[in-house]
C-alpha cells in the first residue's frame, strides 16, 4: 500500500464515522503543496467510491486573509461528488455531519469540456458556461482548530467538501456582470445579511479553478458544477435552522433537520 493508499484509508475510509479533524503526521505527512493535490487524487478516487461520481469543483481560501491566515498566497481547489449534490429546497441533517459550515455561492455551470490549459481568462471562459445559479456549500471542517490548521492535509481531504445545494438558474445571468449580483440571505429570527458577488468575482474564481486544474492534467467535463467562493460570512447551522439565499431573484432555500 501506497503512502497516499494509506492517506486515504485515513480520511475517506473515515467518512461515515467524521472523525474531528487531526493533520497527516509522521509517514503520513505531506511534504509540499503539490504532494497534498497528488494524495487528493488518490483520496476523491476512495470518496467516489462512497459518494459517487465526480461532479463538479470548488474553490476554498479565495480571500487573502484566509491565504495568510493559514500561510499560502492562493486559493485551494477539491470536488464535488453527486451523491452530496441536493437541489433546493433541501433538507440536510445536521446529524450526518461533524461540525456543519454553511457557504453563500454563485454557481457555474459548464456548457462544454474543458480540456487542461493554464491560459483560460475570465472574457475566454463566460462563453463556454451554461447556467448560474444559487447555491450553498456545505462545509465538513471536522471540528478543526482554525489557529492550528495544516493547510496540506486540507487539501488532501478534498478541501473540506461536504456536499453542494443548488437553487434555480438565474434568469438573464448570460447579459449581467456576474462580478456584480446582488445577493441576499434570509434567517427566520435574524436581520437580512446583504452582499455581492463583488466580494468572490465568480468568473475569476473559476479561471482559477480550470487553470489550477490544467496544471494538473485534468479535463472537467461538460455539465461540471463550479461554486466560486462564499460572498458572505461561514455560519454554523443549528438543527432548525432555515437558510433562504437570493441572487438576482433566484433563491435557493434549505432547511436543518
Amino acid at each position: 500500500m501506497t503512502k497516499f493508499d494509506r492517506i486515504a484509508e485515513r480520511l475517506a475510509g473515515t467518512w461515515d464515522e467524521r472523525p474531528d479533524y487531526k493533520a497527516l503526521t509522521g509517514d503520513l505527512a505531506l511534504d509540499s503543496i503539490a504532494e497534498a493535490y497528488e494524495a487528493q487524487v488518490v483520496v476523491q478516487q476512495a470518496y467516489a467510491a462512497k459518494r459517487g461520481a465526480i461532479v463538479g469543483r470548488k474553490i476554498a481560501l479565495a480571500a487573502k486573509a484566509m491565504q495568510e491566515f493559514v500561510g499560502i498566497d492562493h486559493p485551494v481547489g477539491g470536488a464535488i461528488f453527486a451523491g452530496d449534490l441536493h437541489d433546493s429546497p433541501a433538507e440536510i441533517k445536521l446529524a450526518d455531519f461533524n461540525h456543519l459550515g454553511l457557504e453563500f455561492e454563485l454557481a457555474l455551470t459548464l456548457g462544454e469540456d474543458i480540456s487542461p490549459a493554464t491560459d483560460h481568462t475570465p472574457d475566454s471562459l463566460k462563453p463556454r458556461i451554461s447556467a448560474a445559479r444559487p447555491a450553498y456549500e456545505l462545509i465538513e471542517d471536522r471540528s478543526a482548530d482554525y489557529s492550528n490548521l495544516d493547510v496540506k492535509t486540507m487539501i488532501a481531504d478534498n478541501a473540506w467538501c461536504g456536499g453542494v445545494v443548488l437553487g434555480p438558474e438565474i434568469a438573464g445571468w448570460q447579459d449581467m456582470d456576474l462580478a456584480a449580483l446582488p445577493a441576499r440571505l434570509i434567517r427566520p429570527g435574524h436581520e437580512d445579511m446583504e452582499g455581492s458577488t463583488a466580494a468572490t468575482d465568480p468568473l475569476s474564481s473559476l479561471t482559477w479553478v480550470l487553470n489550477d486544474l490544467g496544471a494538473r492534467g485534468i479535463t472537467v467535463k461538460r455539465g461540471e458544477i463550479v461554486i466560486t467562493g462564499s460572498m458572505l460570512t461561514t455560519q454554523f447551522p443549528k438543527k432548525c435552522d432555515g437558510y433562504r439565499f437570493e441572487i438576482c431573484g433566484a433563491a435557493v432555500e434549505m432547511s436543518v433537520i
